[in-house]
């Protein structure tokens, strides 16, 4: 799923589930929740499919046979049931669900088993059919819980995952949604995987198995259209990467132009999309990114692995990529900017710490003059986005 559906998606409505909930429960159509369900997915490309839904209850639904899948997607994924819990009418035909829950299952496909323990979506907003906001076309939630997740092949666990959680502040038209997410720890075993070149590499760096987990949080100005968001990979004995991102341009208009994009390019091309999505992201401005990688023993090991396969030293693979540098860096044609990143990256190599890479320019930067840089002089785009290498810090 591309990030744009993903912020789409990622929206918050505790407040909106609150305050449109009838005070009186009626009965609610099974049919026509479905029809909601089938049209607030159709605006982020994926296209849902069941076999039945059934009111249980008065106020839950619940949908059987489910399938569904996004562009280009032949298999998609399938589930037995869905239940939605405690459906209420909203206002000009929406519906609030105070609980979506997914239930666990285990399925088979091209040798590997899949173990899911089911998960939950709470306080999530079907729009109406005439409804004009994006963020609530595009489906709001309070709070989402993944169970674990398991992968294996045989009797041999490849990958498992304890499970993920995101949580949103009440969305309020004009308003800024904060979140927060969390991948829980996951483990991925490389002594199953089938390659076996993979898998004794691995073993030769000492990560046989690698353990980690990701965290992140942001926040969304749907008034100004400023996004920013900061995100942080760890991986147990080797590295944790840390990711900062802020930009302008998120309006709501440019929302609703991703979602018309959607529904009209199902049956378009990759090419196709891709070209028109930038072309709607032309409006979007770069405020500043941030790379970070901060060791934790995988520098070292990778200039040993490397040192071995060409029956030297660690010293010496130093020294060859601070001979390298140079040269490579010379194709830039910004000399002062080639001497500062070969003093980082040696620096780095030789007592490794952090490495970080910040674009931070004076002024939000427009997509459209980045692309422009590109095509033209790429070089130039150092100094555009004010790009810098630090080390150690």
């Amino acid at each position: 799923m591309t990030p744009h559906r993903r912020l789409i998606t990622s929206a918050a409505a505790s407040a909106i589930a609150l305050s449109f909930v009838s005070d009186a429960f009626a009965d609610v159509s099974a049919e026509a929740v479905l029809e909601s369900v089938q049209r607030q997915f159709a605006v982020q490309g994926v296209e849902i499919n069941v076999d039945s839904a059934e009111l249980r209850g008065g106020d839950d639904v619940l949908l059987s046979g489910v399938s569904f899948a996004g562009p280009g997607d032949d298999k998609g994924v399938k589930l037995d049931q869905v239940l939605l819990e405690d459906v209420a009418e909203g206002p000009n035909g929406a519906f609030i669900i105070g609980r979506v829950a997914a239930p666990a299952f285990t399925t088979e496909q091209d040798g590997f088993t899949f173990a899911f323990e089911g998960g939950s979506i709470e306080g999530y907003y079907l729009a109406g059919p005439d409804e004009t906001d994006p963020v609530l076309k595009g489906g709001v939630y309070r709070a989402i819980q993944v169970g674990g997740f398991a992968v294996s092949k045989g009797s041999n666990t490849v990958f498992t995952l304890e499970g993920a959680q995101a949580s949103m502040s009440p969305y309020e038209p004009g308003g800024t949604m904060d979140y927060d997410m969390e991948i829980k720890d996951f483990t991925v075993d490389f002594t199953q995987v089938d390659d076996p070149k993979t898998s004794a590499a691995m073993a030769e760096l000492g990560y046989s198995k690698l353990t980690g987990r990701m965290t992140g949080d942001g926040s969304w100005n749907a008034a100004s259209g400023d996004l920013s968001m900061d995100n942080a990979v760890v991986i147990d004995e080797a590295a944790t990467l840390n990711i900062g991102l802020a930009i302008g341009g998120y309006t709501m208009e440019l929302m609703d132009g991703l979602q018309k994009l959607n529904v009209e390019m199902q049956n378009q091309s990759d090419e196709a999309m891709g070209l028109a999505m930038l072309g709607l992201a032309q409006q979007v401005q770069i405020g500043n990114v941030t790379i970070e990688i901060v060791d934790d023993s995988a520098t070292g090991r990778i200039l040993d692995f490397v040192a071995k396969q060409q029956g030297t030293n660690r010293e010496s693979i130093i020294a060859q990529a601070k001979g390298a540098l140079p040269f490579a860096l010379g194709q830039l044609q910004n000399p002062e900017f080639a001497a500062s990143v070969a003093a980082a990256v040696s620096a780095f190599l030789e007592d490794p710490g952090s490495l970080k890479v910040a674009a931070a320019p004076a002024n939000p930067v427009p997509v459209a003059q980045i692309v422009g840089a590109v095509m033209t002089a790429p070089q130039s785009l150092i100094g555009v986005l004010g790009v810098t290498v630090t080390a150690n810090e």
